[in-house]
């Protein structure tokens, strides 16, 4: 099996080994790491990242952690060569470390909330990897292999990890769709007669696999649906959106749909107190962060999914609105998130005590970042706006090269006057301390830094991922360590 090392035990006394977060090998792993998301992301060198946590997991620590960082590298090299490899090294590893990997190793078959995010968030970049990659194709072999790799990551997860179930479903249903049309004959058919009946369906006329897809396709009943009737027409909007999506995620129409079928019904805001509190529970704040941090660090269209699923139960959770429209924009859904804006502006104008009203908890229907979101401004479109600013700083080290400290300093305050967001200013900023760092001046390298933590740490969590918070911090740390 490919990967073998990383399952074999590190030693006889201790299987797992022991975390070494400041060894050389997760060093040269935390520098590729620290470019997730942010603006340096596409200089990561996958290679090195593939090769050190290979190491890592092999002699140093079996750590979760660490096998979502070369999940999400060979997935993102090569997917095609990558996937089922990874699945079946994940199953493997699962059947031998589960419980007594790290984080938090286990005797008792518990399964700690920090192992579960870990393991969690390794089938998330699965998933996301999949999104990305929609025109593979698998052979009647691969596919058999895969779904079994599947299946069994599912008896090993679904108890112990929340999400594992639905991923791993989808992640099935993403594997059969794609295992070539005439090989599926060898997988789902026993006899010759099935197989001709199968030669002939794929032998007919256009009009009639027309007619066929939009029989299997779940489009709601206009002639039986009453109209009149509140929870029969808040289905039929709800079954138009999902049907919709699923054909084209991109499409305005879905997201305005299942607006409306969850708001039309709505003609007042719940009853509150002086202080504006209603009876309305808010969405989990661990949900929301999460959401927050994904829709920043890693947009899928199953991410997309899973916002859009908790909107629906939660009418007043306009921030989920928000972040839909967030996700759709770095998807380059730049019509589905316009519509979004739109719709959801329409619902909250209705009511002039919008403003004022909160959930149980205290927190506001409208938070500041949802409130700008509905102003009149646009929506900024990061997938537009971000590459601008990560062209120049790929010239950055070119132009301190070439012309020298000045010049680039010079280069990053033009940018920085012009960069229309936050988190774009911030990592400018970085870049110039980054400069200085270089040129010895360590003391105003620091200053800078800590400015640029404090006011961060003011900033809004969802404009940022927690790597470059990590990153400031630990950079930090270092200055400061060095300078004592």
């Amino acid at each position: 099996m490919k990967y073998q090392n990383i399952l074999n035990d590190i030693n006889d006394e201790t299987p797992v080994g022991i975390p070494d977060e400041e060894g050389e090998i997760f060093s040269a792993i935390d520098e590729q790491v620290m470019k997730f998301g942010s603006l340096q992301h596409d200089s990561i060198n996958w290679d090195i990242l593939i090769n050190r946590t290979e190491q890592y997991l092999s002699y140093t620590c079996k750590d979760y952690k660490v096998l979502q960082y070369l999940g999400y590298a060979l997935l993102q090299k090569n997917f095609k060569s990558s996937f089922e490899d990874f699945l079946l090294l994940f199953s493997a590893f699962n059947k031998k470390y589960f419980f007594i990997a790290y984080p938090k190793p286990s005797e008792n078959k518990m399964i700690n909330r920090f192992k579960e995010k870990s393991v969690g968030l390794i089938l998330e970049r699965v998933e996301s990897a999949t999104s990305n990659n929609l025109d593979k194709r698998f052979s009647s072999l691969e596919g058999e292999r895969i779904v079994g790799v599947i299946q069994e990551l599912i008896s090993q997860l679904a108890e112990y990890i929340s999400n594992a179930e639905p991923v791993l479903n989808r992640l099935l249903r993403f594997v059969k769709d794609r295992i070539d049309a005439r090989e599926k004959v060898s997988i789902n058919e026993t006899n010759l007669e099935q197989y001709l009946h199968n030669v002939q369906v794929d032998n007919i006329d256009s009009l009639e696999q027309n007619n066929m897809v939009s029989n299997t396709l779940n489009f709601p009943e206009v002639a039986s649906t009453d109209m009149n009737n509140v929870r029969q027409l808040k289905q039929f909007y709800f079954q138009v959106a999902d049907t919709t999506c699923s054909i084209d995620s991109s499409s305005a129409l879905g997201y305005i749909s299942r607006r409306f079928g969850l708001w039309h019904g709505i003609v007042q805001l719940p009853e509150m107190n002086s202080l504006g509190n209603t009876m309305m529970q808010s969405v989990p704040l661990e949900k929301v962060i999460d959401y927050r941090e994904q829709v920043v660090s890693s947009p899928s269209i199953a991410l997309l999914e899973r916002i859009e699923k908790t909107v629906t139960t939660s009418p007043y959770w306009i921030e989920g609105s928000y972040l839909s429209a967030k996700c759709c924009s770095a998807l380059n859904f730049g019509g589905a998130a316009e519509a979004i804006k739109n719709v959801t502006k329409q619902f909250v104008d209705k009511f002039s005590m919008f403003h004022f009203a909160k959930f149980q908890n205290g927190e506001p229907f409208l938070n500041d970042v949802v409130l700008n979101w509905l102003s009149d401004e646009p929506i900024t479109n990061s997938s537009t706006q971000m590459p601008s600013v990560n062209d120049l700083i790929n010239n950055f080290d070119e132009c301190y090269s070439s012309d020298g400290f000045v010049a680039v300093l010079k280069l990053i305050d033009e940018q920085l006057k012009s960069a229309g967001d936050i988190r774009s200013r911030s990592y400018l900023q970085f870049e110039k301390i980054r400069f200085f760092l270089k040129e010895g001046m360590r003391t105003i390298a620091i200053n800078e830094l800590l400015e640029l933590i404090s006011s961060s740490k003011k900033c809004v969590v969802e404009e940022w991922d927690s790597i470059f918070f990590t990153r400031l911090e630990r950079l930090k740390d270092k200055l400061l360590k060095d300078n004592e």
